[in-house]
């Protein structure tokens, strides 16, 4: 069960992959793979490299913008010391 899992997770994100750059050929050029790997990988019959599927997910963050609204105007998480706690009081 847990194979079946993670070959969802593989298919479903290089089958939104495709979806956001145009296509299943568009997707193997953007990647650099054959169409022929491309659909082994979305059938479930083999994985991609680690290296390709977070390319894929880079792909699909790019594509999609920040989750939950988010933007970059938002003030950032202040620095924290090496033993994890805020500075934010140092700052003047």
């Amino acid at each position: 069960m847990i194979g079946r899992v993670t070959a969802s997770v593989y298919s479903r994100a290089l089958l939104r992959a495709a979806e956001l750059v145009g296509g299943r050929d568009k997707l193997g050029r953007v990647l650099r793979v054959p169409i022929s790997e491309l659909d082994k990988w979305i059938t479930g019959e083999a994985k991609p490299s680690r290296e390709v599927f977070l390319r894929v997910v880079d792909l699909i963050l790019d594509e999609t913008g920040p989750a939950n609204g988010a933007t970059d105007a938002q003030d950032p998480t202040p620095p924290r010391d090496a033993a994890g706690g805020s500075s934010e009081h140092y700052r003047s």
